[in-house]
């Protein structure tokens, strides 16, 4: 593919992405044989797979909050497939903050790239967001990890002692 190809094909991954046309682009970019795709193609593939997994074509999973798990972990696994050119570009880093929040149960290893990411681009206001947003989630996680321990707590105290030690005795 030559560079004016790749020009014509990198503007019209843009406006299928902005319909919500997310097969689309993945199936234009796999058209490419791999070894041919670059890191800029493997990063808009990975894009284009974690709109699919969250998103949805035209926005068919936008509000039911489901994510393609293989998806999603299909468009981390292409992320890393190109880290060591990605770790000191912001766009890795903020499609790597964004996977990897859909991705996992916990928001600790989003806010690693999502720090990154705002290293790279400070006057970035997504990237400002994608921080506070990770670190709202892992408060939100802290607080409720911190309310199960105190049942966990209250439940003991409160269970008799010959129940604690097994069921019937």
């Amino acid at each position: 593919m030559n560079r004016t190809e790749e020009i014509k094909l990198l503007e019209q991954l843009e406006q299928w992405n902005s319909k919500d046309e997310y097969s689309q682009c993945i199936q234009a970019i796999e058209a490419i044989p791999e070894q041919e795709r670059g890191y800029l193609l493997t990063v808009k593939l990975s894009r284009a797979y974690s709109n699919l997994a969250v998103l949805g074509d035209h926005g068919v999973h936008g509000t039911d909050g489901e994510v393609d798990e293989d998806l999603i972990r299909h468009a981390i696994d292409l992320l890393e497939s190109v880290r060591t050119q990605g770790e000191n570009d912001p766009y890795w880093n903020s499609r790597m903050g964004y996977s990897c929040l859909m991705a996992y149960r916990s928001a600790a290893t989003a806010y690693e790239y999502a720090k990154c990411w705002l290293a790279l681009a400070p006057d970035d206001p997504a990237a400002q967001k994608l921080v506070r947003d990770c670190e709202e989630y892992l408060e939100e996680e802290k607080a409720l990890e911190l309310d199960l321990k105190e049942r966990e707590e209250i439940i003991r105290k409160e269970t008799p002692d010959d129940v604690k030690g097994g069921i019937c005795k």
